[in-house]
């Protein structure tokens, strides 16, 4: 395996479980200083010890500003950042708790906004920034509005930080359905009947894993000519 990444120093925001995990463990294979960033001690040591490596561990909130400009601040160098932290609070509009689903814009949209807000001015020509969307942004669903506009959100955020940070790269990675612990929060009991319909549905006859879409992060790590993109991994979700 090429390590792309040797010597570079990674920040994955959620890199305790899931993706950010997946995407963790493939950023060390490459030879990156890898700092993950999650809110639960208990779930960063376990990261720690499934990462190996050269990883260290940082516990913040997304969220909140402060903590970020903390995690930031402690750093004098950095190459990459991938954003994959959120909340995805869902239900219909007239019969939902407000504060309950505002948390999708606090934890995706800020997050994304105060990691690159706090990371761009520790890196140099040749970094990454790379936020987290879903298809339901563009293909929607009942119940589903305010996550969707959080994913949005992100999509036109980066584009303009594409911008706005130039040459500081800025991509986000609109994901389909991926089997991780959050689909266990959305779909509860029905997990395994949802999970068994969209593999008969998907074109790729499969659900989702993890390092389908920390296979696409690195890519956007390593590929110095794509920015400003909206790269959807979701096995053929948006044309079903």
């Amino acid at each position: 395996m090429k390590h792309f990444l040797a010597g570079k120093r990674v920040v994955i925001i959620g890199g305790s479980s899931g993706i950010g995990l997946a995407a963790a463990k493939a950023a060390c294979e490459q030879g990156a200083s890898v700092h993950i960033a999650a809110r639960s001690r208990n779930k960063l040591l376990d990261a720690i010890q499934a990462i190996g490596g050269d990883v260290t561990a940082h516990e913040v909130n997304a969220a909140y500003e402060d903590e970020m400009k903390a995690l930031f601040d402690s750093m004098d160098l950095v190459d990459h950042v991938f954003v994959t932290a959120s909340e995805v609070a869902t239900g219909a509009v007239l019969e939902s708790d407000s504060e309950q689903l505002r948390s999708s814009l606090d934890s995706r949209f800020w997050g994304c906004y105060f990691a690159a807000k706090y990371a761009s001015p520790k890196m140099h020509r040749g970094g990454s920034i790379t936020f987290m969307s879903g298809t339901s942004s563009v293909r929607p669903s009942i119940g589903s509005a305010v996550a969707a506009a959080s994913g949005a959100a992100v999509e036109s955020l980066a584009r303009t930080l594409a911008l706005e940070l130039a040459p500081i790269r800025v991509n986000t990675i609109s994901a389909g359905a991926i089997d991780t612990p959050l689909l266990d929060n959305i779909f509860g009991e029905k997990k395994a009947a949802v999970l068994a319909h969209l593999t008969e549905q998907l074109p790729v006859k499969r659900m989702g894993q993890p390092e389908d879409i920390a296979d696409a992060a690195l890519f956007l790590m390593n590929n110095s000519y794509t920015t400003g993109t909206v790269l959807t991994v979701d096995g053929g979700m948006l044309v079903t």
